[in-house]
């Protein structure tokens, strides 16, 4: 019970009194008289009119030093919160309010007296648990398991133990068992500070030695663990080693190793660790650290501390999700789940991996309740989550049952986006469905499976580009062809732009295998197929356009990117198409037909038109016969019109209303902006986020103004990365634009870093490595991604000792 006192004056006589709460919220009259303390009044709900106390029916906030905090909370104490609490803990002053305490029958009362804890040092008082310990006894309790009731097991807080405190007090302090913790206490406390040469400290001394020596010895083993983990080197063998033969190992009796951990322990060893030989020679067996249990519990701790960094720099922060699902070796279905957030220490654009989380089912009611239970797991509020971003599959995209719109309903804000690299991939799908353009790229995959699988004719393709590279018009170091992607066909472009530069090389390859010896069928029709003019313009048209195309995926793979950054870098590249629309007989006669042409004279072919057997029914032209005209107005005309339209379409969610609103506070875009208009626009859709809505307008004059003055120092603030302005945005002048600002830098802009993260899955979870539990995946998956992030390896030891308990003595109590 907790009670607070008031002064009330009536007919000027003075009168101290005190209300106090009961369980059913009756109010009590006390007298504060030391004299009348045993007495209650037997009317309820009784006070003084309008100056009736406030009842205080909560804990107080204790101070960080109180044992009872600790102990209520079974919180782990370690030797610097121990001295801690010796030395200061909590006590409070003369004018510190006691509980008032009654007896069964309610009619007598006792407090806590501070004299108490004036008189005795290691008598303490926790106003957490509103009851007092000894301090030495609750520290350094006896380790046979004696059992004491009051002031170590149960605080002093009871009526019954105020009423004989003195009695109780002093057959606590006379026992043997507070005797011993007194000089425990003493002799911890000279050794925590100085260690002297008395016979207690040298004991203490001795237990301590031996903690520093079994960390230094576990030290080393975690150490070992987190370099296999960054390096993504698997940590155990085939077999399992038992401790015999690692012994053996260690002593060079036999130097074979199937476990790379056991060779690091070695190499660690022979380079002057003999802490580490010792311990492995002649340690109990039972207690040596290196089986596979406790390399996955220090996997573990590994993880849980990268973890923890990561969610401690999205702590507050706006936050979006990525999300993309695969298939692992053993075949299991890994759901990567990223987050994109604005980090205010670094001023950074992150994407951080968070984990690989296993899923039965791909339905978006199940994935999305896979999501939000991680978030919840780690206090990631709903609330900030202001975008998600995924592959356009209907189990995520689908607009009632689908995980976006399922995550939505809890997150409010959070809006759907389809990943920009995948609708720019879909686009060049689209467009490369012309004849000419299908052909020339099945061939082309037909080509370079016929050299990848053979090396004789791979190496035979390489002496073709050595011995007469200096006869070829397009000379190039690049040695060996790049199979075409199945999946992302804006890589094709790079593949194709191999080929062509090796087109001659490989001709001459491919009429060599039609005749003697290295006679292959295949190659007779390979070289047919790509010795005419028609695959020849097919490939320079399509080389020359996507081209264009490259360098803008790239981008949109930028962490950093934005999506107002990633809006002006796509409408510039339908700016270019739409010049090479306009200029097509230009740029077709002086880039793509001319490289052609010098190709055929190389290969002593003709330009020609391919040979058609169908009239033309419904078109009143009459036949091209110009190969150039032929094939500019039905192939280049053609794939760049059907390109254009076809980023027109898939992109077109880079002008949604949120993201077209938002850019507009950009320095280059807001200095032509209607502020009435922006800021009514702004307060309506963002007026729970802005911290400051009424001041919204004049905050976006003045920013204007200095967007102004900014571009007329430096026209770069046109192209300034999104991360980089808001440094510039200072918070207290624009804390509405600033917060506006990192919204649009939170938006995901596509999923390539979930995409980034599989490609590191899969060296960690190779064919060799395919039974590799989720944990441990997580744990080296976290190591070998989060590289920025340093591992401190004395706070993985410390997580290690906390979990349980240990059979070596480190100096860290459980958490147990």
């Amino acid at each position: 019970i907790r009670v607070d006192t008031e002064i009330s004056t009536s007919n000027s006589n003075t009168v101290a009194a005190t209300t106090i709460s009961t369980n059913e919220d009756s109010n009590l009259f006390l007298s504060n008289d030391p004299e009348n303390l045993d007495y209650i009044t037997d009317e309820a709900n009784f006070g003084v009119e309008s100056n009736e106390l406030k009842v205080i029916d909560s804990r107080p906030d204790t101070n960080k030093n109180d044992i009872g905090y600790y102990l209520f909370n079974k919180l782990p104490i370690d030797d610097y919160l121990k001295y801690s609490l010796l030395t200061n803990h909590f006590k409070p002053n003369g004018k510190y309010s006691f509980p008032i305490l009654y007896s069964d029958d309610n009619k007598h009362s006792r407090r806590f007296l501070i004299n108490w804890l004036n008189n005795y040092s290691f008598l303490v008082y926790s106003p957490y648990i509103e009851g007092s310990y000894c301090i030495n006894c609750i520290l350094f309790r006896n380790v046979q398991g004696q059992k004491l009731e009051l002031f170590v097991d149960t605080p002093c807080h009871k009526y019954k133990h105020l009423k004989h405190f003195s009695t109780s007090w002093k057959s606590h302090i006379n026992s043997q068992f507070h005797q011993n913790s007194t000089i425990a206490t003493d002799n911890f406390i000279r050794t925590y500070k100085d260690p002297s040469l008395s016979i207690s400290s040298l004991i203490d001394k001795n237990r301590f030695d031996k903690i520093n020596r079994n960390k230094t010895i576990l030290l080393s083993i975690i150490k070992i663990i987190i370099t296999c983990a960054r390096q993504n080197i698997p940590i155990r063998g085939h077999c399992e080693e038992t401790i015999n033969d690692i012994r053996k190992i260690i002593n060079g009796i036999d130097s074979h190793s199937g476990s790379n951990f056991i060779a690091l322990l070695k190499q660690r060893i022979d380079a002057g660790d003999e802490l580490l030989r010792d311990h492995i020679e002649h340690g109990p067996k039972n207690a040596l650290y290196i089986s596979s249990l406790v390399q996955n519990e220090i996997i573990d701790c590994i993880h849980k501390y990268i973890l923890n960094e990561v969610l401690h720099r999205v702590k507050n922060c706006l936050f979006s999700i990525i999300v993309d699902e695969t298939t692992d070796t053993s075949t299991v279905e890994q759901l990567n789940l990223s987050i994109r957030y604005y980090d205010n220490k670094t001023h950074d654009i992150r994407e951080d991996f968070l984990a690989f989380i296993e899923t039965i089912s791909c339905t978006g009611e199940t994935i999305a309740n896979v999501i939000l239970d991680y978030l919840t797991t780690y206090n990631l509020p709903f609330n900030n989550c202001v975008g998600q971003a995924y592959d356009g599959a209907s189990n995520m995209a689908g607009t009632y049952r689908g995980c976006q719109a399922l995550i939505k309903q809890k997150c409010s804000d959070a809006e759907y986006y389809h990943c920009s690299n995948h609708c720019l991939n879909l686009s060049l799908v689209d467009s490369c469905s012309i004849s000419y353009i299908r052909n020339m790229v099945g061939t082309i995959k037909e080509i370079i499976n016929f050299f990848t699988d053979s090396p004789k004719r791979m190496q035979a393709l390489r002496s073709e580009i050595t011995d007469y590279q200096d006869e070829y018009i397009c000379l190039t170091n690049k040695k060996r062809l790049l199979s075409l992607c199945e999946t992302r066909w804006v890589d094709r472009n790079t593949s194709i732009e191999t080929f062509l530069e090796l087109y001659i090389p490989i001709v001459n390859t491919l009429d060599k295998f039609r005749h003697g010896k290295l006679k292959n069928p295949a190659a007779e029709q390979l070289f047919h197929s790509i010795n005419n003019f028609q695959h020849i313009i097919s490939t320079c048209i399509s080389c020359f356009l996507l081209s264009d195309v490259v360098p803008v995926s790239r981008l949109l793979q930028t962490e950093t990117l934005d999506f107002s950054s990633a809006n002006q870098y796509v409408d510039d590249l339908l700016h270019k198409f739409e010049q090479r629309k306009h200029q097509a007989q230009d740029y077709f006669h002086n880039v793509v037909y001319s490289h052609a042409e010098e190709l055929c004279k190389e290969l002593f072919i003709t330009p020609s038109i391919p040979r058609h057997s169908v009239l033309h029914c419904r078109k009143q032209n009459v036949p091209i016969c110009n190969p150039e005209q032929f094939y500019c107005d039905h192939v280049y005309l053609p794939f760049l019109e059907d390109l254009i339209n076809s980023i027109k379409s898939r992109l077109s969610s880079l002008k949604s209303g949120r993201i077209v609103l938002l850019s507009k506070l950009r320095p280059e875009l807001i200095v032509h902006e209607n502020l009435l208009d922006l800021s009514k626009h702004l307060s309506k859709q963002f007026a729970d986020r802005l911290p400051s809505p009424l001041q919204l307008n004049s905050e976006l004059e003045r920013w204007q103004k200095k967007c102004i003055d900014l571009l007329k120092m430096n026209d770069g603030w046109r192209k300034k990365w999104i991360n980089e302005l808001i440094q510039e945005v200072d918070n207290v002048f624009y804390p509405n634009v600033r917060i506006l600002l990192i919204f649009l830098a939170t938006l995901p802009v596509s999923t390539a870093s979930a995409e980034r993260s599989f490609s590191k899955l899969s060296t960690i979870k190779t064919y060799y490595r395919s039974t590799m539990k989720q944990n441990r995946l997580n744990g080296l998956a976290m190591a070998y991604i989060h590289k920025d992030i340093r591992i401190d390896a004395d706070e993985v030891l410390k997580m290690y000792c906390q979990k349980y308990t240990r059979r070596l003595e480190f100096g860290v109590q459980t958490m147990e």
